[in-house]
């Protein structure tokens, strides 16, 4: 395989080999020049001066004299210009602006780099917006309709008011650029800077690239090095080669040069299925192995990823035997854990704003996602603050759904003052921005007293590159008006903080190479693995980002979605025209939308390339784990070993209050011994999770313990019906004390818990009602109650690994009374399934059959009381 800038290099070596330096190489990108002067140095085998390689941008940079600014400075001179133009009709504030001033500003951008007129586009995207609001009927436009036809119609005017204002300051964006070199180009002198120009690896043009590259071309200045295959090329519906077919045209030539057969040539293909991303990583993991154990040099091998999100997955699973990787792409800030902090402290103040009272109030879920956030704990330990977990146990406890300032003074308590500046309102953006880089620098600099590792010192990239961002949001805080409120702070955040990245620092051209697509042309490599190739992915799908629509963009030749996905296509195809081994990855795992699916550009590879080349193979497997098993119905099976009984014993044959198996831990047995082994073998529990309001057991813990507070004073003394016509009375303060004992007080007379404290003080009224009705089936109406809440505890013999050991059973029923001569047990159920039974004709049936469930508990509660006489 010759890669593409090989040949290059050699085209250069025979055609100029005399005047390199006189030259000037265009790229579409950067990432090639590297490379590019590597087969140079082979190609020229002695010292030469290079010649200029610059990017496209580059050049255009040079023709337009214009110096290109970042997106959010362009955002906040865009919306300088719409304030001027809408001044007197009622514009929308910075934060609703920033929702949608990037679809104007690429819609700006793409206008330019068209060449289109501008003014004429916009006067007839009001004329369009218009006649869909026109009503034969003649009715009223809404409010709401005539402001959106009057922002259409001065989107020309915003145009106008922007651009003149950018070019007066000799500043611009990409598409103002490309425009103003077009209109500069016959005056401009760069290009006579050098005896020739050669623009190599170009795909899709934009009208501007194309005026300058055709003159450039026609006047004998520039040659085209074009790099495609005939597969795509010759197939006149195969979109890979749309924009190169166009671009023959265009250039008004017979044959493209550097045109190759590549895809005849053989070709290993491999297209896996796989889910999630760390089964793709680790699918990656054992593809690298494989071409490392076949011998196969790292430095020919690239990682490529579709979506840049598996990059973090990838590298931590790759081969120890891989040394030294390079790595294309950056590092997004906004995967790391101190941005991800940032974010949802950002969320509790901007909800602040939302609430407009004088002490708001956090709710519990974002509070909790703080509280537990790895760098709110090193935080916490660097101020010396170490009562975190209690306060979490605190609100799940209490159920506090949602945290006010004086319950953080409370749950905090002597703590407070060192969180307090985290969770007090913010007055304006620049305190926030101020709080926010303070706490960083506090991180940076406990991290830099410590013993630095391999993590700390990716922990101190991130703050460093955070830090320098903040410096840069508070610049922008004193430079414009427009960010005074939290909302719009947090538009401020997203665009810089969100977007920055931090570089990876490697060899380029050694070992294993991972990046992204884009960051591929112009590059060849004989072993590509391209990872995550979903449909949604590449292409990424239609997406509405413009305020124009489709039928405009097609008159005035603006690009439309097939553009976009022929342009990936030729990504796609070049890529894998000169790779002799090839993987492919896409995840198989599906969600509410229904993704999972492969890239048609691979569906479309397996269809059609087997019938161009019939010497490609392409196998499509379905990875799978070392680990999985053979038989999907498979147990797991806990033996039952010294050491996996042991915890169970101890707990079985202890008589201390943590003690005991209840009939609740023996039900858990008799429905799934796996979950009784984890639950009381390996001591595993069930999260905590705080209830917003009262879920179902806790619904019948605030019914027994009601009805407790009512019976419980007249234990062991006859009942009479005057003594629970009483009690009724006593309903609602026993259902609220004991409701008060699992929600604060503030939970529990809002919303769906008052209606359950309703309902509860039917039920407890409705259970008293009963008991007046059995003792009016009595002569002497009397009823002897002789507990409430009774704890019960036996002793049981049983063998044990042919040992005769005690176990003790305990349980507490719920009340035990004599009615009528007979002794009861009574068991409070707040919930009856349909499937219940209640009457036995056996006791197997008991220990078998889950339906029982609730009688086996009577049963085992009658089986304690007849060996604890004493309780009655």
């Amino acid at each position: 395989m010759q890669a593409f800038l090989n040949q290059v290099a050699e085209y250069i070596h025979q055609n100029y080999e005399e005047n390199p330096d006189q030259l000037c190489i265009v790229l579409p990108n950067k990432r090639g020049a590297l490379f590019l002067k590597q087969h140079l140095a082979k190609a020229f085998k002695k010292n030469i001066w290079l010649p200029k390689i610059i990017s496209a941008e580059d050049l255009i940079s040079e023709l337009s004299g214009l110096n290109g600014l970042e997106e959010l400075e362009l955002i906040c001179r865009l919306y300088e210009s719409y304030m001027e133009v809408l001044k007197d009709k009622n514009p929308e504030p910075f934060d609703s602006f920033a929702k949608w001033g990037n679809l104007i500003l690429q819609d700006f951008n793409e206008i330019d780099r068209y060449l289109v007129d501008a003014h004429a586009l916009y006067r007839n995207l009001k004329d369009i917006k218009e006649i869909e609001n026109w009503s034969l009927a003649q009715e009223e436009l809404t409010e709401f309709q005539k402001n959106y036809i009057e922002f259409m119609g001065n989107l020309g005017a915003i145009y106008a008011h922007f651009t003149t204002g950018l070019i007066k300051d000799k500043k611009a964006y990409q598409g103002l650029a490309y425009k103003t070199a077009v209109e500069n180009f016959q005056s401009q002198s760069f290009t006579q800077n050098f005896h020739h120009i050669l623009f190599c690896g170009f795909n899709a043009l934009n009208k501007a690239e194309t005026f300058i590259f055709s003159k450039l071309c026609t006047s004998g200045k520039a040659t085209m090095l074009w790099d495609a295959d005939n597969y795509y090329l010759q197939d006149m519906v195969q979109e890979a080669g749309l924009f190169l077919r166009r671009n023959k045209k265009n250039f008004d030539l017979k044959e493209l040069n550097f045109t190759g057969n590549y895809f005849k040539e053989k070709k290993h293909i491999d297209v896996i299925a796989v889910p999630k991303q760390i089964g793709q990583a680790q699918t990656i993991h054992n593809i690298l192995n494989k071409l490392l154990d076949d011998g196969v040099s790292a430095d020919n091998i690239a990682v490529v990823l579709a979506n840049e999100k598996l990059l973090w997955p990838v590298l931590k699973m790759l081969p120890d035997r891989i040394q030294h990787v390079n790595i294309t792409m950056e590092y997004p800030i906004r995967y790391t854990s101190p941005y991800n902090f940032i974010d949802l402290l950002l969320k509790i103040h901007s909800g602040y704003e939302k609430q407009n009272r004088k002490s708001p109030s956090i709710y519990y879920k974002e509070f909790l996602s703080i509280l537990r956030h790895t760098f709110f704990s090193e935080y916490m330990e660097i101020l010396g603050v170490k009562n975190v977990t209690s306060v979490i146990n605190r609100i799940l406890e209490k159920n506090y759904a949602f945290i006010t300032e004086n319950l953080l003074k409370e749950l905090f308590a002597e703590n407070y003052g060192h969180i307090e500046h985290l969770f007090k309102p913010w007055n304006n953006s620049r305190e926030a921005g101020l709080c926010i880089k303070s706490i960083l620098e506090k991180v940076k600099n406990w991290h830099l007293k410590g013993e630095l590792n391999s993590h700390k010192s990716v922990e101190l990239e991130y703050l460093e590159v955070l830090i320098k961002n903040f410096n840069r949001v508070n610049d922008f805080i004193n430079q414009y008006t427009h960010f005074e409120t939290l909302r719009a702070f947090k538009v401020l955040f997203n665009q810089i903080v969100g977007a920055s990245s931090a570089a990876f620092i490697g060899e380029p051209l050694k070992g294993l190479q991972i990046m992204g697509v884009l960051e591929t042309r112009t590059l060849d490599f004989s072993n590509v693995i391209f990872v995550s190739v979903n449909e949604g992915v590449l292409p990424s799908g239609k997406t509405i980002n413009s305020f124009i629509p489709n039928d405009l963009k097609r008159y005035f030749g603006l690009p439309l979605y097939g553009d976009k996905d022929a342009i990936y296509a030729y990504h796609f195809y070049r890529l894998l025209q000169r790779a002799e081994n090839i993987f492919i990855t896409y995840d198989t795992e599906t969600d509410t939308f229904g993704k999972g699916e492969k890239s048609r550009f691979v569906s479309q590879l397996q269809f059609e390339l087997p019938n161009y080349n019939s010497e490609t193979h392409i196998n499509e497997y379905i990875a799978q784990s070392n680990n999985t098993l053979t038989k999907s119905n498979t147990e797991i099976i806990i033996p039952k070993t010294d050491f996996t009984l042991e915890k169970i014993l101890t707990k079985a044959t202890n008589n201390d209050q943590y003690s005991g198996l209840s009939p609740s831990s023996l039900l858990a047995y008799k429905s799934c011994s796996l979950k009784f082994y984890f639950r009381y073998g390996a001591g595993l529990k069930e999260t905590q999770e705080l209830e917003e309001s009262a879920e179902a057991n806790t619904f019948g813990s605030i019914l027994h313990g009601a009805l407790e507070k009512l019976y419980a004073p007249h234990t062991n003394e006859l009942i009479t019906i005057n003594h629970i016509q009483l009690l009724k009375k006593k309903v609602e303060k026993a259902v609220n004390d004991s409701f008060l004992f699992y929600f604060s007080e503030a939970e529990a007379y809002l919303g769906k818990n008052l209606l359950q404290q309703n309902a509860l003080k039917i039920y407890v009224d409705k259970l008293l009602n009963l008991d007046i009705d059995l003792l009016n089936t009595l002569d002497k109406k009397e009823l002897m109650i002789y507990g409430v809440e009774k704890e019960l505890n036996a002793e049981l013999a049983i063998s044990s690994n042919g040992k005769a050991i005690k176990v003790y059973i305990k349980g507490t029923a719920d009340r035990i009374d004599n009615f009528n001569g007979m002794y009861r047990i009574i068991d409070y159920k707040s919930s009856v399934k349909d499937t219940d039974k209640f009457e036995f004709t056996n006791f197997e049936t008991l220990f078998t059959d889950t339906d029982y469930d609730k009688m086996f508990q009577l049963f085992m509660y009658t089986g304690i009381i007849t060996r604890y006489r004493s309780v009655v």
